[in-house]
Order: structure tokens, then sequence, then C-alpha cells
């Protein structure tokens, strides 16, 4: 008996009423502008915006990534931690891009992954559409981007309390709604149903 494959249905994020700023469209990665998730990640996406702050929305800048799209992230990456760790050999190199990158395979089949549209890079924005001060810019590639980094820290300034508090309600909010954070990257986090 074969098994019948089911076919994963993707939507606009937008059209849920999220904020979108598909970065990699701007960069020149993709040719398409819209932000496309799988609809079940979508809705749990539409629960975890339920526990946010009255006004306060979601800003998506990335879900699913074609395999292009990830190939010229991970060329992007490879550059980047070079210049910030030129004296890593090759090896070492190819392991901190894999940690930023998720590597490159061709075939993908968990469902909590850019490319079958269930991770999500995401902030949370005000009511006046400013995003929430978080410590780092999305795809940042020091270990200040790691979701407990200021967790750890025993004296922060008052811009470090912020990120701090904002990183602790993204996490909650994130969390109520089924999603698990890759704990390397405070924006990164993934659905799998």
């Amino acid at each position: 008996m074969k098994s019948r494959k089911t076919k994963i249905k993707f939507v606009d994020v937008k059209k849920y009423g999220f904020i979108t700023e598909p970065r990699y469209y701007f960069w020149g990665w993709s040719n398409f502008s819209k932000i496309l998730a799988r609809d079940s990640a979508v809705k749990a996406l539409v629960k975890a915006k339920r526990f946010l702050p009255k006004g306060h929305n979601f800003k998506i800048w990335d879900v699913k990534r074609t395999y292009n799209i990830q190939a010229e992230m991970i060329k992007s990456f490879r550059r980047r931690l070079k210049l910030l760790h030129p004296k890593l050999s090759k090896a070492k190199l190819e392991k901190l891009v894999f940690k930023f990158s998720g590597g490159l395979g061709k075939s993908v089949k968990r469902l909590d992954t850019h490319r079958k549209g269930g991770s999500f890079d995401l902030t949370i924005i005000d009511k006046k559409c400013n995003e929430l001060y978080m410590g780092t810019d999305h795809d940042d590639l020091t270990k200040k981007a790691a979701t407990d980094y200021y967790e750890n820290k025993l004296q922060l300034n008052s811009l470090e309390k912020q990120a701090k508090k904002n990183r602790r309600l993204l996490k909650r909010v994130m969390k109520k709604a089924g999603f698990v954070n890759y704990a390397a990257e405070w924006w990164h986090w993934s659905y799998d149903k």
C-alpha cells in the first residue's frame, strides 16, 4: 500500500495581521516579497499574539526559506563569521556557520524548520510599530544573540535590563503557544505541529 504525502498549505502571514519585513527580499536573495508559513504554525502564532500586551504585535522577518535563500544566508554567515573570528580553523569556522544556519540539506522532513515553513524569525513591536529592544539585531552572530544571554549577566545597565525584560516576554508568549526556541538566537522560534 502506498503512503500518501500530505500537502503542506502555506499562507501569507500578513493576511493574519502580522507586520512583515522580508529582509532576504530586500537584500536581493529572493524575488518574492511575501513571507509564507505553514498554516498550522501561523495559527499557533495568532494564539501567541493573544498573550502579548494590548496593541502589541509580531514583526516577522523570515519563515519559509527556499534552498537558494538558505545557501545565500550560509555564504553571508561564513563571510561575517570569518571576519569576526579570523584565526579560526576551517573546521571550527564551519561548525560555527552550522550553529547559526542549520546547514543546507536538500531534503528536509522536520516540520519545525524554515524550509518547511515552521520556524519564525521575529520580534515584538509596540502600539506604534516600534520594535521592542532585544539587545541585538536579527541574525546577530555573537553570543549576545543567545536567548538567555542577559539572564546570566550579574550587572546590567538600563538597556540590558530592558532587553532582558523584552526577551522574557517573547519567550513567555511563544512557549505558551507551543513554540520552541533555538537558544543561540532569541528571534528564532519553531513549531512542529
